[in-house]
């Protein structure tokens, strides 16, 4: 009975032993390819915000910025659907008062922020311009918080970067096996991964002063290229 346990135990040792040698029998390879692309998309985030001593103070200075801004996208016609308010609050502001060692009430603050495309990235300067307010003031104002170019040929330069990182791979993957004596049966597992275009810029500009604006020359932004970078691994199943 204990020659025939050990001899089935030894069998199926050597079984785990054939499977595991035939799992082991493949060539992990990996390859990159980039595209680059002109940009023809811009993305902003705009903020209006406004502050007084009430809450509906607030609110009216807000509105009448945010005039501003619309009479910007009407001017440079961006499509409803490219403009999306992404935020709206208005909250009270307070300041420690040292005396009464509390927080003491001194206003309200409403902030609007939004999303927008443009699609004449040659405008995004002079889009920038218009935003700034026809008044000096100190209570309200617009912000441009990030900026992001993009390319809505994004897409395709994916799959085409895609077919030149897996035809990169294999090829990597032929060397191996060439240089080792075997030969590629075909492929047992593959993926992928994308990066890029870049993320959102910190642009940081407050727009809400005139007197600021009318020394400034034109803003002039540089779009440069968008770096599209597939990455593949691929297990190739050998002889």
């Amino acid at each position: 009975m204990k020659k025939v346990l050990g001899a089935s135990l030894l069998a199926v040792a050597l079984m785990a032993g054939a499977n595991a040698q035939a799992e082991d029998r493949f060539i992990v390879a990996s390859g990159a390819a980039e595209k680059g692309l002109d940009p023809n998309l811009v993305h902003m985030n705009v903020e209006v915000w406004s502050k007084a001593n009430t809450a509906k103070q607030a609110q009216q200075l807000a509105a009448n910025q945010f005039k501003q801004v619309k009479k910007a996208l009407d001017d440079f016609k961006v499509k409803k659907e490219d403009i999306q308010t992404d935020n709206y609050s208005l909250n009270p502001e307070y300041e420690y008062d040292q005396k009464l060692r509390q927080n003491k009430l001194v206003g309200f603050r409403v902030v609007q922020s939004l999303s927008v495309t443009l699609r004449k990235v040659e405008d995004a300067g002079n889009f920038l311009d218009a935003l700034v307010a026809e008044k000096k003031a100190t209570d309200s104002g617009v912000n441009v918080n990030s900026l992001a170019w993009d390319s809505d040929k994004r897409p395709q330069a994916e799959t085409a970067a895609l077919g030149d990182a897996v035809r990169m791979t294999r090829t990597k993957a032929d060397e191996i096996a060439k240089a080792a004596g075997v030969k590629i049966k075909g492929v047992s597992k593959i993926s992928h991964g994308t990066s890029g275009p870049n993320p959102p810029q910190p642009v940081f500009r407050n727009f809400g002063l005139k007197a600021m604006a009318a020394e400034a020359a034109p803003t002039e932004l540089s779009s440069g290229q968008i770096k599209v970078r597939v990455e593949v691994t691929a297990e190739y199943e050998i002889n």
